[in-house]
């Protein structure tokens, strides 16, 4: 590959992370009932069962878009890879 501003050939190709999302699902019904067992579960035993007894949290998914960038060693110049 060479550069389009020096023309050199010295070029490093990477790929640069240019945006991400996050998605949150809820924790549902069974979750749900589950915390309420879990609070009354550590009334009755003065908050010990919670060091055993983690709460449902539910899910997270990441969707990251990448994207091809070139990278001369010459002069510093960076263009994207079509």
């Amino acid at each position: 590959m060479i550069c389009p501003k020096c023309g050199s050939e010295n070029v490093n190709i990477e790929l640069v992370q240019t945006g991400g999302r996050t998605a949150r699902h809820g924790t549902g019904l069974g979750g749900n009932f589950n915390n309420m067992m879990r609070g009354t579960t550590a009334l009755m035993t003065f908050g010990t069962s919670n060091l055993v007894w983690k709460k449902s949290q539910g899910t997270q998914k990441e969707k990251i878009k990448t994207q091809k960038m070139c990278l001369c060693q010459g002069c510093g110049n960076t263009w994207k890879i079509k």
